[in-house]
């Protein structure tokens, strides 16, 4: 075999082990990048606290933020995951809609003594969450409520917005 020969197959071999060493250095670089955008979030499971029953007067809603703790690998936060409209009704039963608007998850607050609204593009919802005016697409999300020992509970939910079917994401 001749100098050249060797020297070019050494040189090619030299170049073939710096590019594997290149590619192993750089895989824990490119898993770091992509982990937080192919990981799900953290979201709030089971019920969380919206209050007593007695501070929620018949008749009338009343926005709630809905605190959790959130647990993401070995990081904790505490902190408000969303809030809700809960209403108390003249039967006893307790309900709760989100206060994400469905259309373009702007938040809903009261427009007047009968309806909520939308700020951002002047929806309009009755208590029950139907819609009375305005582009969304469909009702306002109901809420899962549970009543113990005096207290109210919500199942905090994200739904996608922009959409006529109600899907949890």
């Amino acid at each position: 075999m001749a100098d050249s020969d060797r020297r070019g197959f050494l040189k090619a071999l030299a170049g073939l082990f710096t590019a594997a060493l290149a590619t192993a250095a750089g895989v824990p670089v490119v898993g770091a990048l992509l982990t937080p955008l192919l990981k799900k979030q953290p979201k709030a499971e089971g019920f969380l606290h919206a209050g007593p029953l007695d501070s929620f007067e018949t008749g009338v809603p009343k926005r709630v933020e809905l605190v959790s703790t959130l647990v993401d690998g070995w990081a904790r936060s505490v902190g408000v995951v969303g809030a809700a409209w809960v209403l108390r009704k003249p039967d006893g039963s307790v309900t709760a809609l989100s206060s994400v608007c469905p259309h373009s998850a702007c938040s809903i607050g009261l427009k007047s003594k009968e309806a909520y609204g939308c700020p951002c593009h002047d929806s309009s919802f009755k208590f029950d969450g139907e819609p009375q005016s305005g582009p969304s697409p469909r009702a306002m999300d109901p809420l899962e409520v549970q009543v113990k020992d005096g207290q109210v509970s919500v199942k905090w939910a994200r739904f996608k917005i922009g959409v006529k079917e109600r899907h949890e994401v």
